[in-house]
């Protein structure tokens, strides 16, 4: 990682990680750990600059679609204890892209920082927790 990975990666730590954690937080109703695989955006810039935008953010506002009313909420709390976050290559994203819950940990692994079709929208997040909930 070089040090404009790394600068870009704190100031994003710094300045939007603690807000989009307690946003995060209100919607589910409970303390939901964001943990970011730093490491897999470490050779990629791009999609470093995407982090609070896509990575995260646009998960949250899948949350708040489910969690919009008690049952949903309910669900969360009780199926989902952390959101983990992965960046993939840009290579063959589309067919590698990946969302998963297991054993409380709901993972997103997703290439944030290339074409769309690489990372899932919020209504594709939603969509597939509506499903597995």
């Amino acid at each position: 990682m070089g040090l404009q990975e790394k600068k870009a990666i704190q100031g994003i730590k710094d300045q939007y990680m603690g807000d989009l954690q307690k946003e995060l937080n209100d919607i589910v109703g409970k303390e939901l750990p964001i943990e970011m695989d730093w490491d897999s955006f470490s050779k990629d810039i791009d999609a470093i600059k995407f982090i609070p935008g896509v990575a995260v953010k646009r998960s949250i506002d899948a949350f708040r679609e489910v969690c919009n009313d008690d049952m949903g909420k309910e669900a969360v709390q009780e199926s989902i204890n952390q959101l983990a976050i992965t960046n993939i290559e840009q290579e063959n994203a589309e067919a590698n892209k990946t969302m998963e819950v297991k054993d409380g940990v709901f993972t997103i692994k997703a290439s944030f920082g290339g074409h769309y079709s690489g990372f899932f929208n919020d209504t594709q997040i939603k969509d597939y927790l509506m499903n597995i909930l």
